[in-house]
């Protein structure tokens, strides 16, 4: 009678656990090992198809995602520290096959990447779309085809100034304002926040035919963004260098020329970032004074520059000319000069990371 009795106890006992394995829609859950990984499968019922986890904990999918938002970041793996492979625009159509509770594995030049679940929706397959092949590369794979060329511009200034105050530095009481709308030219009237946003579109847009990943600050004259808001935005973008456009102006208007910033040597905020930066500094002053004529005034160091100060990642101003002088302001904007300008500036971009 009690082998009975402990019989009937451990039935009950082994319906109560099967029990537990239902998920808050009544699936079911079990394992299985296949070549030593893990497979959790996940029972249909009358409403939801079978799914299937793999050994990264990601639920198996044959379907398609949509990038939202403006700048994605997609990683060679499911987190925030994992280096960034490329940033694209939103409205990018991308095969899923995986998700979390909070990555999305999708599949890009061939290899699995990742991009943080918010920043995606699932969307048709684009039309006339291509079968992904089977043999898509590993994470590991990932490492290797990484792109390090990515860059964050920055067109300094906008339309309407932001008066208010903020820390130059990190631990600094001196503050500054935070955004100004910038110079006028005294010859033609050019606006300096438009041209720059001029020439960093175009400079994007070449970096890009080059292999670079580009995101730019603002894509827009009507925006309020502080400089050490800038900074952060490269800072947390997984850029590795950060390049700021604007121009000069002086009460001389007989100066004129091209002229690059950077932090000191010996710069309380980020002095291990100088070297680097002087040599980006150094490069595109020669990519620019190779394809213009354009007066070189070399490099000017400072511990006064929010978004310079501010910057984890190596950054330089460049001055692209005066817009107190005429000739500069003129040069500026002509087409034969635009070109060469940001031709130059790319070329010099080309030196640095050759180096």
């Amino acid at each position: 009678m009690k082998k009975i009795i402990c019989m009937s106890v451990c039935l009950v006992l082994v319906c109560a656990l099967a029990a537990c394995g239902s998920d808050r829609d009544g699936t079911t859950t079990g394992t299985e090992t296949t070549t030593g990984i893990e497979i959790q499968i996940t029972t249909a019922t009358d409403n939801e198809p079978a799914l299937t986890m793999d050994g990264e904990g990601f639920y198996v999918t044959d379907d398609y995602v949509a990038t939202v938002g403006d700048t994605i970041n997609v990683r060679v793996s499911p987190s925030t520290d994992a280096k960034i492979y490329s940033l694209l625009g939103g409205g990018e159509v991308l095969k899923r096959t995986g998700y979390n509770d909070e990555w999305t594995r999708v599949i890009l030049d061939n290899t699995n990447f990742y991009i943080h679940s918010d920043l995606v929706e699932i969307t048709d397959a684009p039309p006339e779309s291509v079968a992904v092949p089977e043999d898509v590369a590993t994470d590991s794979d990932a490492e290797k085809v990484m792109l390090d060329k990515i860059i964050v511009i920055d067109p300094g200034n906008q339309a309407n100034p932001n008066m208010s105050q903020e820390a130059i530095a990190p631990g600094s009481d001196v503050t500054k304002q935070c955004a100004t709308s910038g110079n006028v030219g005294a010859t033609l009237g050019t606006k300096e926040s438009e041209l720059n946003l001029m020439y960093a579109k175009a400079l994007k847009a070449e970096l890009e035919k080059r292999g670079y990943q580009v995101a730019l600050t603002r894509d827009t004259n009507d925006v309020d963004m502080s400089n050490q808001s800038r900074a952060a935005f490269a800072n947390s973008s997984g850029a590795t260098t950060f390049i700021r456009i604007q121009m000069n102006y002086s009460t001389n208007k007989e100066l004129s020329g091209v002229m690059a910033v950077t932090m000191t040597s010996n710069s309380p905020y980020n002095s291990e970032l100088y070297a680097d930066s002087s040599t980006l500094a150094t490069r595109i002053l020669q990519g620019i004074t190779a394809k213009t004529e354009a007066v070189n005034h070399g490099i000017y160091e400072t511990t006064d520059m929010t978004a310079i100060n501010w910057s984890n990642i190596p950054v330089v101003v460049i001055n692209l000319g005066y817009l107190s002088n005429e000739q500069d302001e003129t040069n500026l904007l002509d087409e034969n000069y635009f070109n060469d300008m940001v031709l130059g500036i790319a070329d010099g971009i080309d030196y640095f990371y050759d180096d």
